[in-house]
């Protein structure tokens, strides 16, 4: 059911009930034969209506005997629950539930509901009692056959005497039911009077009058005339103001000199000058008068009003000045802003600002100066001498770009056009790096044009390169020259210089020859190895400038000991060989760093401090987010991206391409216990507990306040994450490999057995699975279990604790 067509109106008269939707509102009861409810006897009617979910009451026309609680009802008003509406002799019960209403409707009312006599009505009947006729019940004797009507007009003493009672009647019930009422007119007014009330009775300032409306009407000079309606409550004193409105003020508005000028009143349009009698309101208004050329003018009137007459003059200053430009020779045309505006001498009339005034004429240089023009401000420029023409020369340089200097003067780089004084010598000079410079003189005549192309002679020097071994293909600026040994003349600019081999490290080097100085470049080329990373970079950068640095090849044990106190089944030991060096992110990555792929990433906080500053450490993000975010770096930097999305969900290609993807848990566990390291590690700083001063970001004292366990005697001085590297760096390089954040890595959770005598190599776990591995302790471990490096866990879910750092294939 609609709400248009629920019921929310149920009439109950004499045991029968009613029902009404609200599509069906108003509803009209009473005793009108066209009432929707229809009462039998009453007179008058009142309309039940529905507006913003709550029911109003409204009476019909002509109806003056409703009442709410005793109350009169003479306008629209808001039902509540449990009042009582009389309607002359009928008696409504409200009962409102939500957005129900429920009428009982009965014939008996209460002396508390019944109205009050309407006094005027019986006042202007009392007056006119001469027009009433009595007319007795007939009375039929016994015996009597016939029947008929007995007439009788009363005497005049006996109307005087009625009407008499009456009036004494009426008087008594209006002293008994008139309110007290101080009516203040403000100003006092001439004349105040209230046509249509009959019975008002002044005491004092104070009058007495019957609830209700009553008309009010007053006249003074200087205001407009007062017609209102007031409304006399039930209160027996009460005191109702009135303030009358003062005409408008008549004011004649016109300008000096007499120009057309828009007239505005407190920035409100009124006309165009000269305005006569233009109405006003009373009191202070700002009018400002704005004029095309003229400054605008804004005066402060107070406006008496009243219809009084006033008049404003407004005294415009000019927003033009004239200027005065003169030359020698003349007849030279002006130019202001660009246009033409006349020839030498001129005045002309500008207006203000800064204005850009030309002079030309034919053969000779043309002047220019920005003028500032203040308003009303005559000025008169000193007299332009114009020059002859200069000499132009279209300059070029075979190659370009040769420094250029005009007696002395540096003029830019060829090609260049050159404006010289005619019927001169001019000394020019040509000078570039690795070429001999060019110096003669040059004239011109005046008002013409030339070009000039001079070719510059590169100077040149030796450069041998030899490299070891030999064979090796030399590149001079992105061009192959040969191999080496080889001998290059090249011009006495830097040059760039690249030595390459299959199967060795390129060598680059920035090389300037010297003209007589011969120069050998010697390069021993490093072969390149996978397993150790020989002849490749020892760090990269990403584009967000992320350092990637070389993590050596090797083999050891995964996992730990039964007799590692703290350990983990899930722990098995496994002989594990990395069989080729990788790179490794030196860092987590941070918030600044993932918000460059994803703008809105929030890392939040925890216990009301920030996890989202961004310096530190990105968390909250699931594993499939961030291979979204490495195949995206990888696009971005020129590799081929590691994922692809299989069955909504994103997946390693295997074997792994070389671009950006999360380390392998054996990758994760070679660079963090045993890369650079003598003996393999059990916690990050060393092999036994406490951890000493600055081993990292671990749950210590500073966050008591927000976690339940913590390192009593350790502080690492951060409740929660802190920025990268505030902590040492291990053997390799890598920071907060332990501590700050846990790490996702690539593989899938899986438990496995203990394969100490099977080599797995560079193993990348399970093709498929539920949750993924993450290793490290965080800034919330504590227990001897979390802080190991052999600690391993496993998540499908973000975690305020949980980050990850980049790794990379070396090809």
């Amino acid at each position: 059911m609609t709400a248009a067509n629920h019921r929310v109106l149920t009439t109950s008269v004499g045991g029968q009930e009613r029902h009404f939707s609200a599509a069906e509102l108003p509803v009209t009861i009473g005793g009108d034969i066209n009432s929707d409810v229809r009462l039998q006897g009453v007179s008058g009617s009142l309309q039940i209506g529905w507006l913003d979910g709550s029911f109003f009451i409204q009476p019909g026309r002509d109806t003056r005997n409703l009442r709410i609680d005793g109350e009169p009802v003479a306008g629209t008003r808001w039902l509540k629950n449990g009042e009582t509406i009389a309607l002359d002799t009928a008696r409504l019960d409200c009962s409102l539930g939500g957005e129900r209403l429920n009428l009982k409707i009965s014939g008996v009312v209460t002396g508390g509901d019944t109205a009050p006599p309407d006094l005027e009505e019986l006042a202007r009947e009392a007056a006119n009692l001469d027009e009433i006729e009595i007319a007795p019940v007939a009375f039929r004797p016994l015996g009597e056959k016939k029947s008929g009507t007995l007439r009788v007009k009363p005497s005049r003493s006996a109307l005087v005497v009625g009407g008499a009672f009456v009036v004494l009647a009426v008087l008594g019930w209006f002293a008994f039911t008139a309110k007290s009422v101080e009516l203040i007119v403000e100003p006092e007014p001439d004349t105040v009077g209230l046509p249509g009330t009959l019975l008002k009775i002044r005491m004092g300032d104070r009058l007495l009058l019957s609830a209700g409306s009553h008309r009010v009407v007053a006249e003074l000079a200087g205001y407009y005339p007062l017609d209102i309606e007031i409304n006399v409550t039930s209160a027996p004193d009460q005191t109702i103001e009135i303030e009358m409105i003062r005409l408008p003020g008549l004011v004649t508005l016109t300008t000096e000199p007499d120009v057309r000028a828009e007239v505005r009143v407190d920035g409100e349009r009124l006309g165009i000058t000269p305005l006569t009698d233009a109405e006003i309101t009373t009191g202070r208004h700002q009018i400002e008068f704005v004029a095309e050329r003229f400054l605008a003018e804004v005066h402060e009137l107070d406006v008496i009003g009243g219809g009084e007459h006033q008049r404003l003059v407004a005294e415009l200053t000019p927003n033009w000045a004239p200027i005065t430009v003169t030359s020698a020779p003349p007849g030279a045309a002006v130019l202001v802003d660009g246009t033409v505006t006349g020839a030498t001498p001129l005045v002309m009339e500008l207006s203000a600002g800064e204005r850009l005034i030309e002079v030309r004429l034919r053969g000779y240089n043309a002047w220019a100066d920005v003028v500032s023009v203040l308003a009303d401000q005559p000025q008169t420029l000193p007299q332009v001498e114009l020059t002859q023409a200069d000499g132009r020369v279209e300059l070029a340089s075979e190659p370009a770009g040769a420094a250029v200097s005009v007696d002395g003067e540096y003029r830019g780089q060829t090609p260049l056009t050159l404006r010289l004084t005619p019927e001169r010598p001019h000394r020019l000079v040509l000078t570039k790096p690795g070429f001999d410079s060019i110096e003669q003189e040059l004239s011109v005549v005046a008002d013409s044009d030339r070009r000039l192309t001079l070719s510059m002679t590169a100077r040149m020097g030796i450069v041998e390169v030899r490299s070891d071994p030999d064979a090796a293909e030399v590149w001079v600026d992105g061009e192959q020259l040969g191999v080496t040994p080889r001998e290059l003349i090249l011009s006495a600019l830097s040059h760039r210089i690249e030595i390459r081999l299959a199967g060795f490290a390129e060598q680059a080097r920035e090389v300037t020859p010297k003209p007589g100085f011969p120069q050998i470049l010697d390069v021993t080329l490093e072969e390149l190895n996978t397993s150790t990373g020989s002849g490749y970079e020892k760090e990269v950068q990403t584009s967000l400038a992320q350092v990637l640095t070389l993590i050596p090849s090797g083999d050891f044990m995964m996992g730990s000991s039964r007799r590692e106190q703290g350990r983990r089944s899930n722990e098995v030991l496994r002989a594990v060989s990395i069989s080729e060096a990788f790179y490794l992110g030196v860092q987590e990555v941070s918030n600044a760093e993932f918000r460059a792929f994803r703008a809105d990433h929030d890392s939040g906080s925890y216990g009301g401090v920030s996890l989202n500053e961004d310096d530190q450490p990105v968390v909250r993000v699931t594993w499939d987010e961030i291979a979204e975010f490495l195949n995206w770096l990888s696009i971005r930097d020129g590799f081929q991206p590691v994922y692809e999305q299989v069955d909504g969900a994103q997946v390693p290609v295997r074997p792994l391409r070389s671009g950006y993807r999360l380390p392998t848990e054996a990758e994760w566990a070679w660079a963090a216990r045993f890369a650079g390291q003598d003996e393999s590690l059990t916690f990050p700083w060393g092999n036994t507990l406490p951890p000493p001063d600055r081993s990292g970001n671990f749950a210590d004292v500073s966050a008591a306040t927000l976690l339940r366990t913590t390192l009593v005697t350790y502080n690492d001085s951060f409740n929660v994450s802190a920025p990268a590297r505030n902590f040492p760096p291990n053997a390799v390089g890598v920071y907060d490999l332990g501590g700050n954040v846990a790490e996702w890595v690539l593989d899938y959770w899986e438990i496995g057995s203990p394969q100490t005598e099977t080599v797995a190599v560079d193993p990348l776990g399970p093709e498929q699975g539920r949750f993924h591995v993450i290793r490290g302790s965080s800034w919330r471990s504590a227990t001897i279990t979390d802080l190991r490096l052999a600690y391993r866990n496993y998540s499908s879910d973000s975690r305020e604790d949980i980050g990850f750092r980049i790794a990379r294939n070396l090809e």
